[in-house]
């Protein structure tokens, strides 16, 4: 034979025997590590827990509207029914433009109503996802002559003279003590 072809053999006869040695320790290794795994059994096999579920609680919403069922439309006249409705039992009236869920809204929002409360002025809010509402208080603070209170944005308090003028607007996050300076100064002289 020739000694080329010997060495070739060798290395040949080497890797069946390394891949057979491999293959033989990687089955014997799955055999054994499949019997060690140990079943667990459960403590109480012939009891099963039953647990009770307390019936979901309704929350009945009681409705807004008179005993027509008809509900009360977003705007009237032109201005937002929130706005409308506190304009006919005061003079003056603090509007709290805000987000639902924003937490400087939040913030806004109760330091507004706060700062109308000390002034002895209404207080209304309108929420910027109620389109119909905005679009509404959009036409009627876009009539203001003065050109920074056309465009809203939230959070926003306005403060409202009957019978539906805007004093002015504090855009931002404004303290309880601004919005009483403002709603007292929008009062009318008696």
């Amino acid at each position: 034979m020739n000694e080329r072809f010997r060495i070739y053999a060798a290395v040949a006869l080497t890797c069946v025997l390394v891949v057979g040695g491999g293959l033989f320790f990687i089955s014997r290794g799955s055999a054994s590590s499949a019997a060690s795994v140990h079943q667990i059994k459960p403590l109480h096999p012939h009891v099963k827990a039953k647990v009770a579920l307390a019936p979901p609680k309704v929350a009945i919403a009681k409705a807004k509207t008179k005993t027509t069922g008809t509900s009360r439309p977003a705007v009237i006249a032109g201005v937002p029914t929130p706005l409308a409705d506190a304009l006919k039992r005061h003079s003056v009236v603090v509007l709290a433009l805000v987000a639902p869920n924003s937490e400087v809204d939040g913030l806004t929002l109760a330091e507004a109503k706060a700062g109308a409360a000390a002034a002895h002025a209404g207080f209304t809010t309108v929420n910027v996802s109620n389109n119909a509402q905005v679009e509404a208080l959009s036409a009627l603070v876009g009539s203001s002559a003065d050109a920074q209170n056309r465009l809203l944005d939230a959070p926003a308090v306005l403060i409202f003279q009957k019978p539906q003028a805007l004093y002015v607007r504090l855009n931002g996050y404004v303290d309880a003590n601004t919005v009483e300076q403002a709603a007292v100064n929008a009062a009318p002289v008696s």
